[in-house]
């Protein structure tokens, strides 16, 4: 009998593992797609940066500095979102003895 508890107690241990694993697996997939998303959202910044900059300087008018460094900041503080995603991952991997 012993055996059998002893094995029932290691399947038990290993489903925790795994529903585990699966949990951390997910989140590092949500903060990815997070990362993806930020990437694009400061992809169309600068587009609208470069477009802001361009329709001044077609019309021969003053660059708009305050909307300029709005843009700016905006993309900065992206780039800054996605390092502290990236951190994220990072601390559930070393968490979990996982590197990629």
């Amino acid at each position: 009998m012993s055996f059998l508890k002893n094995l029932g107690e290691k399947a038990a241990s290993a489903a925790q593992t795994i529903g585990s694993k699966s949990q951390e697996l997910m989140e590092i997939g949500r903060l990815k797609l997070q990362i993806t998303q930020t990437e694009s959202d400061i992809k169309r910044l600068k587009q609208e940066l470069g477009e802001v900059v361009y329709n001044a300087y077609s019309k021969d008018e003053e660059f708009p500095v305050e909307q300029i460094a709005k843009i700016g900041s905006d993309i900065t503080g992206k780039y800054a979102e996605i390092e502290e995603t990236k951190a994220k991952i990072q601390d559930i991997q070393e968490k979990s003895g996982q590197t990629e």
